[in-house]
């Protein structure tokens, strides 16, 4: 049976590896095709907000024409906006120069424009005043710019259909039409008209009011979108496409619609893509319930086939690549729905609050759907990826795409800090944290900062998490722990002193201040105990009802870390009479085992691992050590087979008194 066993546990080790490499792969395609967009796109980053601070847009109506020569678009875009400053006698918007402005209306008269490289001024007819309302109305034509794949792509399929498509994360909307092209500054609503060739679905965010055949070989598509929108969360989707809902049921009586637009081949690329899309309604409950109704009920949810890899969160309607119909990637841009469409980042520094979000919860959807086994297998390849992680989460570089779209820092350190924080509160008072974060009437449908949801976690938690957002956010690096400890009857009971100490290869910070679980285990007995270790070099007395026989460090893996155990002093705190090395436990075992061995006198201990030839396979301990009974536990990176481990100690005192005793041992994976 013991063999059955290990094989058991071989094959479940196994299925998690292979688990944890198919969703690095897939991870790591979502992830590098984000950041490649985004390089693209870029080119104005350093110029986030070239538009003038004084309106704040209320209204956007895109009327766009795409049935002319490739490439090539047409519209008109009416803006309504609040006046901010107290004398405003112009109005600029974003508008890349390769689209040329034919006419400009303010109040319907018409009035001068003059144009830059990425921005449009208008001249008002009158000053303006705070409080006033503008309307504004530009018509322009042109080519959109082409960076690679660009913010607006029309391209033809082998069929001669034409296929195309926006993406305009995060500065790219510039380059299709004007707008202030800026998270902070969300429309409360948008119309999007598209005129198109009358064969093709013309498809965008929000719901579909009408649809009108022109008579000329081309259709309007009219859809209205009544939430607020940021600029980069608008698309247009157009082609050949074929069609399919499912249906997300909210109350007992209501039901939303989950609308996919693909295009006729989209088997080939991806067989699964009908099986996959259908778990949405499941994961639309299961993050409803996590963070609040789903932000646009009263319209739609779905995903529109288009020619990147991954995915786009665009706002009511995912875009996703024709290989990227995957349970996780759904999940993830479904996640986006509520943190980064309805709760955008407010600034790009912050964008963890996007990425970071969405690369956690889709850990938890796993752990609500298939249980707990499935989150920790997502979240530890998170955790390790983490470990790479250069700089701050809070992205003070922005203007490096690089620096915003490295996987280890925004998105897999970002869930990694919603892990840890997950226990630094626990989980009730998490999810609650989460939900009210998600509800906050200031942050809905707006904009937040990290600041926004630290405070949100304190109010509900009613703790200051200044400590844990400073080391974590804006910190850089994560703890490498060492540990030891002594055991000791004291009273009847037992005391244990345990020692940790960490180093983070920084000064930002020195130290973690972190709740740290300390697993103690006996014949028959456990117990965790969690200490607050707040200092580099920290030493905690513990009392036990119990004789433990050894103690695990963070054994769950709540903390972004390394740990190495130091050689522990266990038994009754008395000297040993003589030197022994006693059996390791268990034995035979995979992936790890405890040497437990008594030094009779201050020594240098040499502890030392040998394959059946004799050849030296790993050294395990080589220092001195006083006196006392001690235990290391060793994870073994061997093959399968018969080994020999070794103790040699020489006393300082003595050191031709050398001891020395050989044990064997069996690896079994």
């Amino acid at each position: 049976m013991k063999n059955h066993f290990f094989l058991a546990i071989s094959s479940l080790f196994i299925a998690f590896a292979l688990h944890a490499q198919d969703d690095a792969r897939e991870f790591e395609a979502l992830r590098n095709a984000e950041a490649q967009r985004y390089q693209l796109l870029s080119r104005y980053l350093n110029k986030a907000s070239v538009t003038k601070p004084g309106i704040n847009v209320k209204y956007y109506r895109l009327n766009i024409r795409i049935a002319d020569q490739k490439n090539y678009v047409r519209g008109d875009v009416t803006t309504i906006s609040t006046v901010l400053e107290q004398a405003l006698n112009e109005v600029s918007y974003d508008l890349f120069n390769t689209l040329t402005v034919d006419s400009a209306f303010v109040d319907s008269a018409k009035v001068s424009s003059t144009s830059t490289t990425n921005t449009i001024s208008l001249s008002l007819p009158r000053t303006y005043h705070a409080g006033d309302t503008l309307t504004t109305q530009v018509y322009y034509h042109g080519f959109p710019p082409h960076t690679g794949l660009g913010s607006y792509t029309d391209s033809a399929r082998t069929d001669g259909s034409r296929w195309i498509f926006t993406l305009s994360e995060p500065y790219g909307a510039r380059d299709w039409w004007p707008c202030i092209d800026h998270p902070s500054d969300k429309a409360d609503s948008i119309d999007i008209w598209i005129t198109c060739n009358q064969n093709y679905l013309a498809v965008t965010n929000g719901r579909l009011t009408q649809t009108l055949q022109n008579g000329d070989g081309t259709k309007t598509y009219k859809w209205k979108h009544r939430y607020p929108i940021a600029t980069y969360l608008v698309s247009v989707t157009i082609g050949n496409f074929n069609s399919f809902s499912d249906w997300y049921k909210y109350t007992s009586t209501d039901s939303m619609e989950v609308v996919n637009y693909v295009l006729p081949n989209i088997a080939t690329t991806s067989p699964a893509y009908r099986e996959n899309a259908a778990l949405t309604p499941r994961m639309l409950q299961i993050f409803s319930s996590l963070f609040g109704p789903y932000p646009f009920l009263n319209e739609k949810y779905g995903h529109a086939q288009f020619g990147w890899g991954g995915g786009m969160e665009h706002q009511t309607l995912t875009s996703l690549g024709s290989s990227a119909f995957t349970e996780a990637t759904i999940a993830h841009e479904l996640v986006h729905q509520w943190f980064g469409d309805m709760i955008t980042c407010r600034t790009w520094p912050d964008l963890w609050l996007n990425e970071g979000f969405a690369q956690y919860f889709e850990c938890v959807y796993r752990e609500k759907q298939y249980g707990m086994s499935s989150y920790w297998s997502r979240i530890s390849s998170r955790l390790t990826s983490a470990k790479n992680a250069v700089g701050t989460l809070y992205v003070q570089d922005s203007a490096n795409v690089n620096n915003l779209f490295t996987s280890s820092r925004v998105y897999n350190k970002g869930a990694s800090v919603l892990h840890m924080l997950r226990h630094v509160l626990g989980d009730s008072i998490f999810f609650a944290s989460i939900k009210s974060y998600a509800s906050d009437p200031k942050l809905m449908y707006g904009t937040a900062s990290t600041a926004d949801f630290r405070a949100s976690c304190e109010i509900i938690s009613g703790r200051d998490l200044g400590w844990f957002f400073n080391e974590w956010v804006f910190g850089e690096r994560y703890p490498k722990y060492s540990y030891s400890y002594s055991i000791a009857p004291e009273a009847g009971e037992f005391r244990s002193t345990v020692r940790i100490q960490q180093t983070t290869g920084t000064t930002n910070p020195t130290f973690f201040t972190m709740p740290v679980d300390l697993k103690f285990h006996g014949t028959g007995w456990d117990s965790t105990v969690t200490v607050l270790n707040n200092a580099a070099d920290q030493t905690f007395q513990i009392h036990l009802s119990h004789k433990p026989d050894t103690v695990q460090f963070d054994p769950d893996v709540w903390i972004l870390r390394d740990v190495t155990k130091l050689s522990s002093v266990i038994g009754d705190g008395r000297i040993p009479q003589r030197f022994e090395l006693y059996q390791n436990y268990p034995n035979p075992f995979n992936p790890s085992t405890t040497f437990r061995f008594s030094i009779q006198t201050r020594s240098r201990v040499r502890l030392r691992v040998y394959d059946i030839l004799g050849r030296l396979a790993e050294e395990i301990s080589d220092s001195e050590m006083e006196a006392g009974q001690y235990q290391k536990t060793w994870a073994a990176d061997l093959p399968s087979g018969l080994y020999f481990y070794r103790l040699e100690a020489f006393p300082i005192s003595n050191p031709s008194n050398r001891f020395v005793d050989v044990k064997k041992m069996i690896v079994v994976k």
